[in-house]
């Protein structure tokens, strides 16, 4: 009976090896091809102590078709961005030297009107001064009434540059001529009734700009 189980023990010891020699076989074969990972015998010892393994975060992985093409649309955008932005400043460029194009024309035309004005007022003195040494001899011959009488119509700036043409004495009868003649009370010693508040009367406007510096 002794041998029986000797023999009985002998034989499990032997199949027991075998099937050790098996397992571990399996487990490099698997593990070789990548089929076993520490992951995995982590995940197996857990389940055989009864406990529920966590969940493995699966990472999806993209071919390499899926990123060529990604990074073919992100280089067609690039591409499409740096053509705007060009094109952007080739427009700025252009404006801008409009601008300066209209810039120097218009300096150029206040120019041309700056001359227009001054050969105008050149005229015109010239005029004045024409007229004026035509005008006084005349005036000098004539009684005051008669000089205000032909004087009256024009501004007060012409009134007055005749008066000084005139000898001082000859300009002092106009002017006294103005305050004292009943003839001229309405037109140079009242303020018309429509004017503003303020006004002042004609003579005293042509004392005023008498006494200016010529």
């Amino acid at each position: 009976m002794k041998e029986f189980l000797g023999w009985l023990l002998k034989v499990y010891a032997a199949l027991a090896g075998y099937a050790v020699a098996v397992l571990l076989l399996i487990v490099a074969v698997l593990w070789g091809s990548g089929a076993l990972t520490g992951e995995r015998l982590g995940t197996a010892f857990e389940a055989l102590r009864g406990r529920t393994p966590a969940p493995v975060a699966v990472t999806e992985k993209k071919s390499p078709d899926d990123l060529s093409e990604r990074e073919q649309i992100l280089e067609m955008k690039s591409q499409a961005l740096q053509k705007l932005e060009d094109r952007s400043g080739a427009r700025l460029s252009l404006i801008k030297a409009e601008q300066e194009s209209l810039d120097r024309r218009k300096a150029e035309a206040e120019a041309v009107l700056a001359a227009a004005a001054r050969v105008q007022q050149e005229a015109v003195a010239s005029k004045s001064d024409a007229e004026l040494a035509a005008n006084v001899p005349i005036l000098s011959r004539m009684e005051p009434a008669g000089i205000v009488a032909l004087l009256k119509d024009g501004d007060d700036a012409r009134f007055v540059r005749h008066l000084r043409a005139l000898r001082p004495t000859k300009a002092a009868e106009v002017l006294d001529a103005l305050r004292t003649d009943p003839q001229f009370e309405q037109e140079f010693r009242r303020i018309p009734s429509e004017a503003p508040a303020g006004a002042k009367t004609r003579m005293q406007r042509l004392n005023e700009e008498f006494q200016k510096s010529p």
